[in-house]
């Protein structure tokens, strides 16, 4: 951790404790405080939504922005994601997908993935990249 001097205190790694903080919140308590300092500085607020999204994060977004990213994985990858996720997220995401999709993803689920955890969470990765993505883009939006 780096220090740093200031006329008004010392700051450590402020920022890096604030993400920290965030990625500890609610979905709702974090998406008014970066919507409350997006009004006073936008940049701020977007470097710390960005830092602070994870893959659990897929889960906070509306069907539609939810929509929007596993339509756009191909089903495999879906899959080998999904089978890391609890059964609640898995059917909710098989569920805003073509059905045909939604059964090819659902068929890689079923089976036996316990040595391929490292591609699974592979898997994960992508779907966060596309993700970051299509945020950076505007396209979906989290918090």
């Amino acid at each position: 951790m780096t220090a740093k001097t200031s006329e008004n205190g010392i700051f450590i790694n402020g920022k890096r404790q604030v993400i920290e903080l965030l990625q500890q919140m609610d979905a709702g308590d974090k998406a008014r405080l970066l919507k409350n300092l997006r009004v006073r500085n936008p940049t701020l607020a977007k470097e710390l939504t960005e830092s602070c999204i994870s893959f659990e994060s897929i889960w906070d977004l509306d069907d539609s922005a939810l929509k929007t990213v596993v339509s756009q994985m191909q089903p495999t990858i879906l899959g080998l994601a999904l089978s890391l996720v609890n059964a609640k997220n898995q059917r909710r995401a098989l569920s805003l997908i073509p059905r045909d999709m939604a059964v090819r993803a659902f068929d890689i689920m079923q089976k036996d993935l316990s040595s391929n955890r490292h591609e699974c969470q592979r898997a994960q990765l992508k779907i966060l990249e596309l993700a970051l993505n299509l945020h950076r883009n505007r396209i979906i939006q989290f918090y």
